[in-house]
């Protein structure tokens, strides 16, 4: 892939979102990133546990661990590459799972963002260049379970999926697409591409 690319901003759509107080319907709307880190969950009960997070957004996290804190805790969590965070246990979401809700600031969510922007931007080997370059040169390597694999151009990306330009023949519309190493559906088609919903890839 080439190392021609942009950085994929994500703070900008946080920022949108979290212009106003938000409340805990509210922070459900962001869209949860399926993105994998380490970490330590501290419980009210003063113990420490090891953990990972399933998935991530400015607004909450699913974590996983051997152990899980009460429903309605709050908890603090140390996120490798993310540092302190802190929030409410909201619900069980399967075996070893629960959903936290951060108890951030607007301006702690629009900094996550940030911090999740550089983090997906690895995940999809997109590295942030050291000088400006050309429109156009969003390009970026997609591999579906179809077995094709060839580049597409980034027009668009959020919180919830990519928007992929591309002269090639569309993909069958639910189809699996890694992109760098992060996992999605194709979701639409749109006129001289597609669009992909990022989402956890269940394995086995």
């Amino acid at each position: 892939m080439s190392n021609a690319a942009v950085k994929i901003d994500l703070a900008g759509a946080a920022r949108r979102l979290t212009a106003a107080q938000v409340g805990l319907r509210e922070r459900r709307r962001f869209r949860r990133m399926p993105i994998e880190v380490t970490g330590r969950l501290l419980d009210t009960a003063g113990r420490e546990l090891d953990c990972r997070t399933a998935d991530i957004s400015p607004g909450d996290v699913r974590i996983v661990a051997t152990e899980l804190p009460t429903i309605g805790d709050r908890v603090v969590i140390y996120l490798d590459g993310f540092g302190r965070v802190s929030g409410k246990v909201a619900r069980k979401c399967g075996e070893g799972e629960v959903a936290i809700i951060f108890d951030f600031t607007a301006h702690k969510r629009e900094k996550m963002a940030e911090q999740l922007t550089l983090a997906v931007n690895k995940e999809l080997g997109i590295e942030e260049p050291s000088r400006p370059i050309p429109d156009g040169a969003k390009r970026i390597k997609l591999e579906f379970e179809t077995g094709e694999a060839y580049e597409g151009e980034v027009l668009d990306f959020s919180l919830a999926g990519i928007t992929i330009k591309s002269n090639r023949p569309p993909p069958l519309i639910g189809v699996w697409v890694r992109v760098g190493t992060v996992y999605g559906r194709v979701a639409r088609l749109i006129e001289g591409g597609f669009a992909i919903d990022l989402e956890p890839r269940k394995q086995g």
